[in-house]
């Protein structure tokens, strides 16, 4: 008997887990290597060791399992309806179209207000404004108080500090802005970006600063600050924007599905990027047949996870050819910027944040399997908020 609690967690050995689910041990880690049941690693040893609570939630996504087998009717999945997900969906999860217009009036009124600023101060030089990020894509939730604003420089500002770039336009926003009582604390200089903070909205906005590539002479290809500050990125906005709209246009349900993901990474405090999300749909989309149905089409995301454990490249071929890609060993998941093939987009995963990826999914695909063959609509709720949270009540919309 392990004997002791890690991270607070009861824990069982290849052995105990085997003998509480009443299977061999070498049907556990066939499990665990096919994504089916996700073990943890002792941090000094490295053995194999199951979450107990875990362990029951499965047990119970078994016997449902074994049950519908033996064709057993699954009544709930009558119970939770699309209807349902889809009345959630646009009651909680979508973002309001008058927010969306309050926020886009607020963004407007910014950028024009910045313009006519720097027009008149030759000191900076600006190309142009952009809009980009969720609430551009159409895959923004009803929690986004952020929106993202590009800032094209021109191209001699290449070779400048970004130290330097990032205080010159926080001056010159606070500058522009000091005529509607903006004060110096809502202007703030973070790594790759300025934030702008609107007191009455709460509404904040990034404007983060692009060069232009010299030779560009189409798509607004040009280099941006990663997050952290530390690497320069090759990106375009409009053919990120023209490879979501793309398959938004394949797969009508695209922005649905990936609110609901990023909802579920929200309320069970996953840590997966909302742009790792799209571009996970974006694969599926190329690549699977999606169910229409929210019930059937939603377990798909974790289903991916499990059978892939993220350990496939996933590579897009809109905008630059496959073979481009160089792939480092030393990355846990290897997802692909569509328009630079030389941006993983997911470097920054740490093998912490790579396991409780894995723990939740798998977590939350046990909960839907029982959501399936629960005996009441009451039940199917209960299964379905713990995926969810407990805002999903298909009684009180």
């Amino acid at each position: 008997m392990l004997g002791k609690d890690y991270n607070d967690e009861k824990l069982l050995t290849v052995g105990e887990a085997a003998a509480f689910l009443g299977v061999s041990a070498k049907t556990l880690r066939r499990w665990d290597e096919t994504g089916r049941l996700i073990s943890i690693r002792h941090p000094i040893t490295r053995y194999r060791l199951y979450k107990k609570s875990q362990l029951v939630d499965f047990l119970k996504a078994l016997t449902f399992e074994n049950k519908i087998a033996e064709k057993e009717p699954r009544r709930s999945r009558m119970e939770i309806t699309d209807s349902d997900i889809s009345t959630f969906v646009e009651t909680k999860i979508n973002l309001k179209k008058d927010k969306v217009k309050e926020y886009r009036d607020q963004v407007e009124g910014l950028i024009k207000d910045f313009d006519d600023y720097l027009s008149k101060h030759e000191d900076f030089s600006l190309k142009k404004l952009l809009h980009f990020g969720s609430c551009a894509k159409g895959t923004a939730i009803s929690t986004t108080s952020d929106l993202d604003v590009a800032v094209y420089l021109t191209p001699d500002k290449e070779g400048e500090q970004i130290g330097n770039i990032l205080s010159s336009i926080r001056d010159c926003l606070s500058e522009a802005m000091t005529k509607y009582g903006m004060t110096d604390d809502q202007f703030t200089v973070g790594k790759h970006c300025v934030c702008v903070t609107f007191k009455g909205s709460k509404l904040e906005v990034d404007v983060v600063p692009v060069i232009p590539l010299k030779d560009d002479s189409k798509n607004e290809w040009g280099w941006l600050m990663d997050k952290h500050g530390t690497e320069r990125l090759k990106t375009s906005i409009p053919l990120h924007l023209k490879f979501i709209r793309k398959r938004k246009e394949t797969f009508n349900k695209y922005a649905v599905f990936v609110r609901l993901i990023k909802w579920w990474k929200s309320i069970q405090e996953v840590p997966l990027k909302s742009f790792l999300i799209e571009l996970i749909w974006a694969h599926l989309v190329d690549t699977e047949e999606i169910p229409d149905s929210y019930c059937d089409g939603l377990p798909l995301f974790f289903k991916y996870v499990l059978r892939t454990k993220l350990k496939e490249a996933i590579i897009f071929s809109d905008n630059y050819s496959p073979s481009k890609v160089t792939h480092n060993s030393s990355d846990i998941v290897r997802i692909y910027d569509p328009v630079n093939p030389e941006n993983n987009a997911g470097k920054t995963i740490t093998s912490s944040e790579y396991s409780t990826i894995l723990q939740k999914s798998q977590e939350a695909m046990n909960i839907l399997m029982m959501a399936t063959c629960a005996p009441s609509k009451a039940k199917a709720i209960e299964q379905w908020q713990r995926v969810l949270g407990a805002s999903f009540n298909p009684y009180n919309f």
